[in-house]
C-alpha cells in the first residue's frame, strides 16, 4: 500500500468484543500496511490487556490510545477524526465501533482506493439500506449532492467513511463546524455533519463507493448497541435537526434523507418497532403528538396503524395487512410486498420456519436486482408465495 492508513478502534467496556477483532485483523490488516489504534475509554485495564497480548505478538503496527477522559463516543470520535493520539501523520484516517471488520475482496478494495487517491472512500453495506432503490448506484462520486441523495442515509455507520487527511480533514475550521453545524460531543451524526460540510467546501472532490460483500463484513456478538434505549433523543430530537443543518446545496434531498434513515423498519419503518415503543413506555403523550404532526416525514406506515397499535387492536391490524400482502403477487404488486413484509416481523407466524427465511432472501434478491436492473426477474410473473418458493429454490440450487 502506497498511501497509510490509521484504522482506529473507538471503545468502551468491550474487551471481548476487541479481542475478537484484533483476532483476525492484526495479520490480515498487518500484512497490507494498516495500522490499528485502540482508543479506549472504559472503566478498567481489561481492554489494555486484551490490547497488549496483541502488541506482544508484534503481528501489525498496534497502538494503544487511553481516552478515559473521553465520556462520550460522539466526543471520541470527533478526537479520532482531528487526529489526536496518532503516531505521525497518516494518509487516511478510519474510525471504526469496535466490533466491526472486514476482509476478503472488501478490504482489497479499500486498499486500492487508498492507493489511488480518492478524497473519500465510502464503505456501503446495502444490507443496511430499507429504501428499494430503482437506478443504479454509482461506484465513483465527483458530485457531493449526488452522494447525499445516494448514500446520506447511510453515513451514519461510523466503519463506513474512510478520509483522506490532506483533503477532508487538515483543511477543517472545527470552531466553526461546531458554532455553525452543532458537531461535538451531544451530536451523535458527528460523521454525517462533518463528511458532507466538508465535501461541499470542496472545489472538486472524488469519492469511491465500495460496496461490502455479504461475506466480507462481519460483527462481533460481543458487543451490542446502546442507542435503542434514546431512540427518540437521537433520531428525532438530533438526526432531523443535523440533516437541516448542512449546507444549502443539498437542500433538495434533505427531506428524502430523514426519511430514508427514520423509515428504517428498526426505527419507525415496521410495525413491530411500534409496538417495541409502546410496550417500553416510549410513546407517551408528548412524542405521540410529536409524531402526528410529521408523520409523512418518518415513516411509510400509515398513520391509522400507529392509532389501532395505541389502542392494541394490533390483531386486526396484523389480519388485513397480511391479506394485503398475499394479494400483491396476484396483482403484481411486488414493491408493496417487498415493504409489507420487512414491515410485519410478526408475518415469520404465518409461515414455517424455512418458507419465511427463504422469502425474506427472495426479497433481498428483489433488492438487488431493481437497484442494478430496474426490474426482477425472480419475481417477473409470479402470482403467489408458493410460486416464488419454488422459483427461488431452482434458482438457488441452479
Amino acid at each position: 500500500m502506497k498511501n497509510r492508513v490509521a484504522c482506529c478502534y473507538l471503545t468502551y467496556n468491550h474487551p471481548e468484543a476487541m479481542d475478537e477483532v484484533l483476532e483476525h485483523i492484526c495479520v490480515p490488516y498487518g500484512e497490507k500496511g494498516i495500522d490499528i489504534y485502540v482508543y479506549d475509554s472504559s472503566e478498567n485495564n481489561d481492554t489494555e490487556n486484551v490490547v497488549g497480548k496483541y502488541i506482544e505478538k508484534g503481528q501489525c503496527h498496534l497502538f494503544y490510545v487511553p481516552v478515559r477522559f473521553i465520556k462520550g463516543g460522539d466526543e471520541k470520535y470527533l478526537y479520532v477524526i482531528r487526529q489526536n493520539g496518532l503516531e505521525g501523520h497518516y494518509d487516511y484516517v478510519w474510525p471504526v465501533k469496535d466490533r466491526c471488520w472486514f476482509s476478503g475482496d472488501t478490504l482489497d478494495s479499500i486498499c486500492d482506493a487508498a492507493d489511488e487517491g480518492y478524497d473519500l472512500i465510502f464503505v456501503a453495506d446495502e444490507r443496511d439500506r430499507f429504501e428499494l432503490v430503482k437506478n443504479r448506484l454509482k461506484d465513483k462520486y465527483t458530485d457531493p449532492v449526488e452522494f447525499f441523495r445516494d448514500y446520506g442515509a447511510l453515513t451514519t455507520n461510523w466503519e463506513c467513511v474512510i478520509r483522506r487527511t490532506d483533503t477532508m480533514l487538515d483543511p477543517v475550521d472545527w470552531d466553526k463546524y461546531a458554532s455553525v453545524y452543532g458537531i461535538g460531543a451531544d451530536n451523535n451524526f458527528n460523521q454525517t455533519v462533518t463528511t458532507f460540510v466538508r465535501l461541499s467546501e470542496m472545489d472538486k472532490c472524488s469519492v469511491r463507493v465500495i460496496p461490502s460483500g455479504i461475506d466480507d463484513k462481519h460483527y462481533s456478538d460481543k458487543a451490542t448497541s446502546m442507542w435503542t434505549s434514546k431512540l427518540f433523543e437521537v433520531w428525532i430530537d438530533r438526526w432531523i435537526p443535523s440533516i437541516y443543518s448542512l449546507p444549502s446545496i443539498y437542500d433538495e434531498h434533505k427531506l428524502a434523507v430523514i426519511k430514508t434513515q427514520l423509515g428504517h423498519a428498526s426505527l419507525f419503518g415496521s410495525n413491530d418497532s411500534l409496538i417495541i415503543m409502546r410496550d417500553s413506555g416510549m410513546l407517551t403523550a408528548k412524542r405521540v403528538d410529536q409524531l402526528s404532526s410529521m408523520w409523512q416525514m418518518i415513516s411509510r406506515l400509515p398513520y391509522g396503524n400507529l392509532q389501532k397499535i395505541l389502542a392494541h387492536e394490533e390483531k386486526s391490524l396484523f389480519d388485513g395487512i397480511y391479506e394485503e400482502y398475499i394479494r400483491s403477487f396476484p396483482e403484481h404488486e411486488y414493491e408493496k410486498g417487498y415493504y409489507l413484509f420487512f414491515q410485519n416481523g410478526w408475518m415469520s407466524d404465518r409461515f414455517i420456519d424455512n418458507d419465511y427465511i427463504d422469502i425474506g432472501r427472495s426479497y433481498y434478491i428483489y433488492s438487488f436486482e431493481i437497484r442494478t436492473k430496474g426490474y426482477s426477474m425472480l419475481f417477473n410473473g409470479v402470482n403467489s408465495v408458493d410460486e416464488l418458493l419454488v422459483k427461488f429454490r431452482q434458482f438457488s440450487e441452479g
